[in-house]
C-alpha cells in the first residue's frame, strides 16, 4: 500500500515539481499554483518564498495573491525584506490585497521598520483594514524623508476619516513632493463644507501640478463642498482636460447655475470626454438658461455626448 499523501492525487505533480533540481520547473509549479485553492496548494507557495533561487520566491510570492490567511500575511511580509527587489515587489502587491484583521499588530509594527519599503507596504496592507490603532503609525510616516512612505500613511488617514489627524492632514497639502499633495486631496474626501480642512481642497485646485487640481476637484465633488465653486468655474478653463472633466462633474453635483456659461462654452471642447461632463452637469443643475447652449451642441460628432444632450435638454425644459 502507497505512503498517504498529505496533497492528495490532484497536487502530487505539482509537489514533485516544487521540489524538482531544478529552478525552472520549480518556478513554473509555482506560477500553477495559483490556480489551485486550498491550504495544500498554500502550503507549496509558502515553502517558495524560501526557496533558494529568487525567481522563484518571486512567482511563490505572486502566486499567494490568490490566497488568504494569516499565514500568508506573515510570509508576505517576511519576505518584504527578501535580498531580491522581485520578490520583494510581488511580496508587497500580493499583501496590499490582503484583508487579514488578525495580523494588524504584525503590520504596524512593520510600519515603523527602519526601511522605507517596508515601511510603505505595510501601511498600504493597513490602508483598508480600518484599524484605529494604526493612525499613529501612519501620523508618524507623515514626517518620514520617503514620499512613498508618506503617501501611504495618508492612504492609511484616508480610510480612518479621523478628525484628529486633520492639522497633520492640511500640513501636507503643502509637501513638496507632488504625489504626496495629491494623496493628502484624496485624503481630505472626509472633511465637511466648512470645516477644517475646506480650505486645503480648495486650494489644491491652484496647485501648479495637474493630477493634484484633479484629485482636489475629485474630491470636492464627493463632498459637494459649496465654498469651492468659484475656484471650480476657474478650473474649467484649465489646461489640462482631465481637470475639466472632475470640476464639470463637481459642479454638476453641486448644482451650481453660476456655473452654466462655463459648461456650456466647453461643450465644444475637442477632447468628448469633457463635452460628456459638462453636458451631464448642465443636466443636473437643469436650469432654463442652460438651453441655449445644449441646444447648439445637439449635432455633436459622438453619440455618447448627443444622448446627454437630449437627456440635459429634456431635464432643463422640466424646470421652465
Amino acid at each position: 500500500m502507497p505512503p498517504f499523501d498529505p496533497f492528495g492525487d490532484d497536487l502530487a505533480d505539482l509537489k514533485e515539481r516544487a521540489t524538482d533540481p531544478d529552478p525552472g520547473i520549480r518556478r513554473v509549479a509555482m506560477m500553477e499554483l495559483a490556480e489551485e485553492v486550498g491550504p495544500d496548494a498554500k502550503v507549496l507557495l509558502l515553502s517558495g518564498l524560501a526557496d533558494p533561487d529568487p525567481e522563484v520566491r518571486a512567482a511563490a510570492a505572486k502566486a499567494l495573491d490568490e490566497h488568504d490567511g494569516p499565514d500568508v500575511v506573515e510570509g508576505l511580509v517576511s519576505s518584504l525584506e527578501d535580498p531580491d527587489a522581485a520578490v520583494r515587489q510581488n511580496a508587497a502587491e500580493a499583501l496590499a490585497e490582503k484583508k487579514e484583521p488578525s495580523c494588524g499588530p504584525l503590520l504596524i509594527d512593520r510600519a515603523q521598520h527602519s526601511d522605507p519599503f517596508v515601511q510603505a507596504a505595510a501601511l498600504r496592507a493597513l490602508r483598508e483594514l480600518t484599524l484605529p490603532d494604526a493612525l499613529a503609525a501612519a501620523l508618524k510616516a507623515l514626517q518620514n524623508d520617503s514620499a512613498e512612505v508618506r503617501r501611504e500613511g495618508l492612504g492609511v488617514i484616508g480610510w480612518l476619516k479621523a478628525e484628529e489627524a486633520l492639522p497633520a492632514l492640511i500640513a501636507t497639502a503643502a509637501d513638496p513632493d507632488p504625489s504626496v499633495r495629491r494623496a493628502t486631496m484624496s485624503a481630505l474626501v472626509f472633511v465637511r463644507p466648512g470645516g477644517r480642512g475646506a480650505a486645503a481642497l480648495v486650494a489644491g485646485l491652484g496647485d501648479p501640478h495637474w493630477q493634484v487640481r484633479e484629485e482636489a476637484a475629485a474630491s470636492i465633488a464627493k463632498i459637494r463642498l459649496p465654498e469651492a465653486t468659484v475656484q471650480l468655474i476657474q478650473a474649467m478653463g484649465d489646461e489640462v482636460w482631465q481637470v475639466r472633466v472632475k470640476a464639470a462633474n463637481a459642479l454638476g453635483r453641486l448644482k451650481a447655475a453660476s456655473a452654466i456659461e462655463a459648461l456650456g462654452a466647453n461643450l465644444d471642447n475637442e477632447t468628448s470626454n469633457v463635452r460628456k461632463e459638462c453636458a451631464a452637469a448642465l443636466g443636473e443643475i437643469a436650469a432654463p438658461q442652460a438651453l441655449r447652449w445644449l441646444e447648439q451642441a445637439m449635432d455633436d460628432p459622438d453619440p455618447d455626448v448627443r444622448k446627454l444632450i437630449r437627456w440635459a435638454i429634456g431635464r432643463c425644459q422640466e424646470a421652465v
